[in-house]
């Protein structure tokens, strides 16, 4: 007989399936999940540790409370351990498994779409339409949001995909019915008012994620659905406390759907989710969320304008703290005042450097999580561009490839491919230039980013006039591409 620790784990598959079960977690309360585990399956403190790696000892403190799994590896060593399957490993904020037999989708996940239920710091007038409340599609991109949000490590477009494809109908509503969460908020308990609350925080950290990986017509009407239902418990009488983080979170996902619906061309919708955005700064006490709101806009112009509009997002900033907006604000003001050919952009770009020294953008704010060293190297690159010093620019491109990654930061690669060609061309390397400049255009299409296309204006400046066969046809290409692009979204 073997000894009882060595005893295999096996948990029955339904296990997993019971409310009990769902709610330890989503709650990420090992301690609970350790004592239906006991319960359920009959399995011993001492075979729970053996699987899981812990002391019995140490089991017996999860389980009386007298300690919490915070750190990702021991989540993911318990799930592991526990042969979790992926539905589970999802609910406690992990990333599943590969998935035997899961292709991944050949179109962008569906999006949904929604009416308000509000006027107060409602999408009433920015989307327009019917609510399909049994659309299982209706379902996918606000989970799929909310469980990328709960993830603490790096997420590449390959788990995401893998995590969307394993989202069927069926898991996808047990691990996040919007309504019926909205119900239990607005009737339940003071703890089922926070966990909402907690729920919609991760839901708009993830669209914020997913705005890195996914084109933005994907996201677009997810994103304003998602508003809705903050719109909703907004109006239930919420304590104080709650109510200024659920306005601190509206603010920080309009500001995301004013950005996306610029890229997708909807002006009038993306002013109204800036008053959106500025109402709920108002009601949260985050005027912080005005900065991000003046730093996108800065993205709609050039020059002047644009280094007005970050001047403007400065004076929101706190005198202490925020640092990755901070650091994001100085970045921007330098690549702009590189464009008027301001030599102070040198300067900012050193401040810009030290506040990122500083930031811990994965922690501050739910629109911090995209910068990284390999933005602020694109930063660096794009202010070289605008200064005319090609040959610091071929440098610096290089750099800035190397901090990328090449799974996630497909729409920041076109732009700094599309830096790097136009320097090339400038300083007469045809073949290099044009070879950068088809691999900006093919990633931006595949991005369908708008502010990606906008990088390629220097490569179509430096081609324009050159008689070259090559040159002549990837400007052609682009200025096609840019007509594509110039359709208004239905």
């Amino acid at each position: 007989m073997p000894a009882d620790g060595a005893e295999p784990v096996v948990i029955p598959a339904d296990l997993w399936q019971r409310p009990d079960m769902h709610t330890a977690l989503t709650n990420r309360d090992i301690g609970h999940l350790f004592r239906l585990v006991r319960q359920y399956a009959g399995i011993s403190q001492t075979r729970i540790g053996v699987a899981v790696g812990f002391s019995q000892g140490k089991v017996s403190e999860y389980m009386q409370g007298k300690a919490q799994v915070t750190a990702l590896d021991v989540f993911e060593r318990i799930a592991d351990g526990l042969h979790m399957p992926d539905p589970a490993r999802m609910l406690l904020g992990l990333a599943p498994r590969i998935l035997t037999g899961v292709t991944f989708p050949p179109t962008p996940i569906p999006p949904r779409d929604g009416t308000p239920a509000s006027s107060l710091l409602s999408v009433e007038q920015v989307v327009i339409g019917s609510r399909q409340p049994d659309d299982t599609c209706d379902v996918d991109m606000l989970t799929l949001a909310w469980i990328v949000g709960r993830l603490d490590g790096h997420m590449d477009r390959r788990t995401m995909l893998l995590i969307a494809a394993g989202l069927t109908a069926e898991s996808a509503t047990s691990i996040a019915n919007p309504w019926e969460r909205l119900t239990l908020a607005l009737s339940g308990t003071r703890a089922d008012q926070e966990d909402t609350v907690e729920r919609f925080e991760a839901r708009t950290i993830g669209f914020h994620r997913l705005e890195e990986t996914m084109p933005a017509r994907s996201l677009y009407q997810g994103l304003t659905a998602h508003l809705n239902e903050l719109s909703t418990l907004l109006q239930a009488g919420l304590p104080d406390r709650l109510r200024r983080r659920l306005a601190a979170t509206t603010g920080e996902a309009a500001v995301l759907a004013s950005w996306i619906a610029w890229e997708i061309k909807q002006p009038g919708q993306s002013a109204a989710f800036d008053r959106i955005a500025t109402l709920a700064a108002q009601e949260s006490g985050h005027p912080i969320i005005q900065a991000c709101a003046y730093a996108y806009r800065s993205y709609a112009v050039r020059g002047a304008p644009a280094v007005q509009n970050i001047r403007l997002a400065q004076q929101h900033l706190p005198a202490l703290g925020d640092n990755a907006t901070r650091a994001w604000l100085l970045a921007r003001e330098a690549e702009e005042l590189a464009n008027l050919g301001d030599r102070q952009a040198l300067v900012r770009l050193e401040q810009a450097r030290d506040a990122y020294g500083e930031a811990r953008p994965q922690r501050e704010r739910a629109w911090t999580r995209f910068l990284d060293p390999g933005r602020m190297a694109a930063y660096r690159l794009s202010t070289y561009v605008n200064l005319g010093d090609e040959h610091r620019v071929i440098d610096e491109g290089q750099a800035a490839l190397n901090a990328l990654s090449h799974e996630t930061d497909h729409k920041k690669i076109a732009a700094v491919h599309a830096d790097i060609a136009a320097a090339q061309l400038r300083i007469g390397d045809l073949n290099e230039g044009i070879a950068n400049g088809r691999l900006a255009l093919e990633t931006a299409q595949r991005t369908e980013s708008r502010w990606a296309f906008q990088q390629l204006a220097g490569v179509e400046n430096a081609l324009t006039g050159k008689r070259d066969t090559s040159a002549r046809e990837l400007l052609a290409a682009i200025n096609s591409a840019h007509r594509s692009l110039s359709q208004p979204s239905a």
